[in-house]
């Protein structure tokens, strides 16, 4: 059986720097991912090679019926690919057994100096000696990199940096089109990128509209319908938020209306998107600090 041995520091003062300087201490829990990729230990090599790939992860946690068995790296598993032409066996007889584990009622301190001192990228946490979740390296540095944020001069425009806005939760990089795209184009964007809208935009990036899934659904059955242009079918009259808006302003209108995402503009520009569950992730991420900041709201 596997085993799995906590992360305890020898020096107690090596966490110093990590220490948050006031208020209460963030724990594992709170910015935990939940939900996290598995592969059982008697699957084969290649089925955890496939998982990793698809999911772009750097490891996945290997559970058997009493739980967490071990780790597989892609380290591990590149090895394997690198040195044998047919790799024989299943998961269980190359994942790593001695697992560094954190309970999720554990200090994030104590998780980031245990990632500076290892190689791993990633630490399982544990619910009742159970899986429940994963920290990465990545998942720290997003969980900290607001207390970086360059100092501007204290003048009456000048908000707390560390309340949250739409700039520090929309996804950037988006899909577009313009209104002379044909209609057909869209719908084979929205088809095979599964989304449900699509910002319309001129040359500018001005946002002059959305065309909705809702908006391409009313044509698919309709006798008299022609094929034509996006600008015939979109919608102008789009609810939007600045960048420096609030996201707790967001929230309260995805909550309240039937619509899943809202363009987000920089002075009449498109910037960025956010959805129902960019949301739902940031809050996943965020639960202290998004209902403190929520209770004086």
């Amino acid at each position: 059986m596997a085993t799995t041995q906590p992360f305890s520091t020898d020096n107690p003062t090596s966490t110093a720097t990590l220490e948050p300087t006031s208020g209460e201490k963030t724990k594992a829990k709170d910015i935990a991912q939940y939900g996290v990729a598995t592969i059982d230990k008697n699957s084969s090599v290649y089925q955890a090679i496939a998982l990793m790939i698809k999911k772009n992860v750097s490891g996945l946690p290997v559970v058997d019926n009493s739980g967490l068995a071990g780790v597989i790296s892609e380290k591990d598993a590149l090895r394997l690919l690198y040195e044998t032409e047919f790799v024989e066996g299943c998961v269980g007889d190359y994942m790593t057994t001695s697992v560094v584990t954190f309970d999720e009622d554990d200090e994030l301190c104590d998780i980031c100096q245990c990632l500076i001192d290892n190689s791993f990228r990633r630490v399982p946490i544990l619910h009742e000696g159970r899986l429940a979740g994963i920290i990465t390296r990545a998942d720290l540095i997003k969980a900290n990199k607001h207390k970086f944020i360059p100092t501007v001069s204290h003048d009456a425009s000048s908000a707390d940096t560390n309340l949250t806005l739409a700039k520090h939760v929309m996804h950037c990089g988006l899909l577009t089109v313009r209104k002379d795209t044909h209609i057909y184009e869209a719908m084979d964007i929205i088809a095979t990128r599964n989304i449900t809208g699509l910002p319309v935009v001129d040359d500018s990036m001005n946002l002059v509209g959305i065309l909705s899934e809702k908006d391409l659904l009313k044509l698919l059955y309709h006798p008299n319908i022609k094929p034509g242009l996006v600008e015939d079918h979109m919608t102008g009259d789009v609810v939007t938020f600045e960048k420096d808006d609030s996201f707790f302003e967001i929230c309260h209108c995805l909550v309240n209306n039937n619509f899943r995402r809202v363009p987000i503009l920089d002075q009449g520009k498109l910037v960025g998107l956010i959805s129902r569950t960019d949301i739902m992730a940031y809050i996943m991420k965020n639960r202290t600090k998004f209902f403190s900041q929520k209770s004086k709201n």
